[in-house]
């Protein structure tokens, strides 16, 4: 991670360990919470969106980032407001896996 900016792969990981370290799985959801944002490029889409059009918050409580959980789910919500509900998993390109939505970057917004 340099300038406090890290990749698609390094924010998915860092919510898995953050979980793993205060012991948040399935049966013990988070009570601490940690929310990424993930700015996709401005190719992934067919039209021009601006930067907060782009991008993408979600939390370590999803089922993606706890272990023993039965899925993969990613939700979101754009920084616009205007997209909310969003299953990032569906749509980003995670190392080939052919989601349409390149990630540019991700940095966390926040942390309890």
């Amino acid at each position: 991670m340099t300038d406090g900016k890290m990749t698609w792969r390094e924010a998915v990981t860092y919510m898995r360990e953050y979980n793993r370290k205060h012991g948040f799985k399935c049966g013990n959801p988070p009570d601490k919470f940690v929310t990424i944002v993930a700015v996709m490029k401005p190719e992934s889409f067919t039209k021009e969106y601006s930067l907060e059009e782009r991008s993408y918050a979600f939390s370590n409580n999803n089922k993606a980032f706890l272990d023993g959980m039965g899925g993969y789910s990613i939700f979101s919500y754009c920084l616009d407001g205007i997209d909310n509900g969003v299953r990032l998993e569906g749509y980003v390109d995670e190392e080939g896996g052919g989601g349409v939505w390149k990630v540019d970057y991700c940095y966390i917004k926040s942390e309890d």
